[in-house]
């Protein structure tokens, strides 16, 4: 399904433990008696879901092959205690950090720490694996290890590469237990390398956000969340009005390929776009409060810089998995 997994094709965990239904609540019982309880929201018509879930426990924690055949939003209730690394293989994951939304497409991994609270909508041809790690099986391993960790608590970042460094070592060893944890004969299944590969596949992740690789300097880096952070002010300011790239790199100070960059190592997408979501997000805020019969679609589309409706109408149903007309219905 996606190369960034090597030796991986078709539904992931396919010979592993199953739950197929279209019942939300059938999936939020599932996933609940295993890791932190949460929400599961088909985002349109129930009868749209088309839920499958492949499930391997092992000494690390839980991996699941998951899609829902529609457009989802999952949300836990509060802060979660264990790591949830998710991996798309296809479709898009957007989650929800700080001031923005984070995507994750094939490629990269969406990553909640504890005590982040999850929150994450899930594309309607979203296939993902999704990995929970106990903070305290990641923190032994650092310790036997003797990895170099500076804090007693462990705070991953939210999006994470899969195609260099430790991301990619991560996402190697995640392919390999994929093949191997469903072949009862295999070494892993025997016992004989489990724990030499869940080590390795921890180990990975935390090479991915604390390895001695090359890095831009902090002053660059501060510079960067700079930019980031003065884009967004006037986003936030001026999110209704005819604002251009020119307008954020001029706010910014940055170049536009500075600025685009930054934006991407932040948030997964470039400031246009990004620009573009904090529009929709308006939209959907106010379709949500408005009264019955006091405007409609096109008057609060408007109002955010949308005139042409059916490109309008398509880009909220991929963000949100719904028609704009629906929330306007169901508020």
């Amino acid at each position: 399904m996606t190369p960034v997994l090597p030796g991986l094709s078709g539904f992931p965990l396919g010979a592993a433990s199953e739950l197929r239904c279209n019942d939300p609540a059938v999936a939020e019982q599932t996933i609940n008696a295993l890791v932190e309880p949460r929400r599961i929201r088909i985002c349109g018509e129930p009868r749209m879901a088309n839920i499958r879930i492949n499930h391997v426990a092992m000494s690390l924690g839980h991996l699941f092959g998951v899609k829902h055949g529609a457009a989802v939003h999952a949300m836990s209730s509060g802060p979660i205690r264990s790591f949830q690394i998710m991996v798309p293989l296809r479709g898009r994951l957007v989650g929800q950090s700080g001031r923005g939304e984070i995507c994750s497409k094939p490629g990269t991994a969406l990553v909640y720490s504890p005590r982040d609270r999850l929150d994450t909508h899930w594309s309607e041809d979203c296939v993902a694996l999704v990995l929970a790690v106990p903070e305290e099986r990641l923190r032994t391993v650092a310790d036997q290890s003797r990895f170099p960790l500076k804090t007693p608590s462990i705070k991953l970042g939210n999006l994470m590469s899969l195609r260099e460094g430790g991301g990619r070592s991560f996402a190697n060893a995640l392919g390999i237990i994929c093949q191997e944890s469903t072949d009862p004969r295999s070494a892993f299944s025997r016992g004989l390398t489990t724990r030499s590969l869940e080590t390795t596949l921890l180990l990975a992740l935390l090479l991915s956000q604390y390895d001695d690789s090359p890095r831009p300097p902090a002053s660059l880096n501060h510079r960067r969340r700079h930019y980031v952070e003065s884009a967004l002010d006037i986003i936030e300011a001026r999110c209704d009005t005819d604002l251009g790239i020119q307008d954020l790199v001029c706010a910014s100070g940055a170049s536009m390929r500075t600025l685009q960059y930054a934006f991407m190592e932040r948030f997964g997408v470039g400031p246009m776009t990004y620009l573009k979501q904090a529009r929709l997000r308006r939209v959907r805020e106010h379709l949500r409060a408005a009264q019955p019969g006091s405007c409609t679609v096109g008057d609060i589309a408007a109002r955010w810089g949308f005139y042409n409706g059916s490109t309008f109408a398509r880009a909220y149903y991929k963000m949100f998995g719904e028609l704009p007309s629906r929330t306007l219905a169901d508020r």
